[in-house]
This record gives C-alpha cells, sequence and structure tokens, in this order.
C-alpha cells in the first residue's frame, strides 16, 4: 500500500526521502565506539618487544643446544660466553686463547649481536652462571660455570636475562641436566 492512497497521509515520499540520512546521535555513537576501539587497540600494535624478547629467547636457547650438541658429538668442551656490556655472545671451542667456532649456516664466526635487526630494543639485562659468564658444556653435554681463574667448575645456577621494554624472558640452563628452558 502506497501514500498515494491515502492510508498514510502524514508520510510522503518526500518526507520518506528526507528520513533516510543519520541523526547526529547516531553519528557520535559510532565516533565514541570507534574511539574506544582503537584506545583499546592502537597501543597494541605499536611496539611488539614482547615477540621480540621471545624470538631472543628461542634463539639463544637453540645456540646453547647447538654448543652443547657440538660438545658431545665432537668429545669436547664448548663454551658460550657472553657481554652484557656489548649485548653479545660467542660459541666458542677454546676459552684461551678465545676460538670461536664458525656458525655452521652463515660460516662465519659464531657471535650473536642482540638489539640489531629483528631483535632491536632487545638487551641482555643479566647472563650469570654462578657468577661468571661463561657456561661450557662437557663431552657429555654437562655443563659448567667457567672462569679464567678456576677453569670449568659444576654448575649449579645458570640464566640469562633479555629485556625489550617492560618484557623479559629467562632462559635458564639446568645443574647437572644440562636442561635448557625459556621462563
Amino acid at each position: 500500500m502506497s501514500c498515494a492512497h491515502g492510508l498514510f497521509p502524514a508520510f510522503s515520499r518526500a518526507a520518506l526521502r528526507s528520513r533516510r540520512a543519520f541523526t547526529l546521535i547516531e553519528i557520535l555513537s559510532v565516533v565514541v565506539i570507534l574511539g574506544i576501539a582503537s584506545a583499546i587497540i592502537v597501543p597494541q600494535l605499536g611496539s611488539r618487544d614482547d615477540l621480540r624478547c621471545a624470538a631472543a629467547a628461542r634463539a639463544l636457547m637453540a645456540d646453547l643446544l647447538y654448543a652443547q650438541s657440538r660438545s658431545i658429538a665432537l668429545g669436547k668442551y664448548h663454551y658460550v660466553q657472553f657481554n652484557t656490556t656489548t649485548n653479545t655472545y660467542q660459541v666458542l671451542d677454546a676459552v684461551n686463547p678465545n676460538n670461536v667456532i664458525n656458525n655452521p649456516v652463515t660460516q662465519i664466526p659464531y657471535t650473536v649481536t642482540v638489539g640489531t635487526g629483528n631483535l632491536v630494543h632487545v638487551s641482555i639485562s643479566t647472563a650469570s652462571f654462578d657468577g661468571n659468564s661463561t657456561v661450557a658444556f662437557d663431552p657429555m653435554g654437562v655443563p659448567y660455570s667457567w672462569s679464567s681463574s678456576a677453569g670449568p667448575v659444576a654448575l649449579s645456577a645458570g640464566s640469562i636475562v633479555f629485556q625489550a621494554g617492560s618484557n623479559r624472558k629467562t632462559v635458564t640452563v639446568g645443574a647437572y641436566s644440562g636442561e635448557i628452558k625459556i621462563n
């Protein structure tokens, strides 16, 4: 039934055409909802430091496992030496003098610098193996704390902490078992 038959005399076609627009209250409601949604979502998109920190921890875990596996395969000590000042660590097969092994993938010295490339904003906050900055793995894969004065000493506690902004990831090396975990 149409307006032309007189059943709805108050509604003409002109009145129906003008009613198709949004009211000010409807537009403001949408703007407020979009504002609230963007206030929640945008800060989460701005920084992915949590993912970078986790990636650094996973990469270190792989490097520690490589050093441990290599010491078992070759039947000799391997070392991972950390420098928190320069945000670097190296995989070595001899400490005196430092003999950095080559990375099996890139064939360049196995030195990793944290805080560059994909790991920008990440730093090595602490690296401590019973107070020393070097962890050693014996031919059985057992971890040791290493210092130039004492040499290898059975490890009782070892961890490396990565930090990116307020995010932190800790890589721990278990005593005796050599189990490597990320917390």
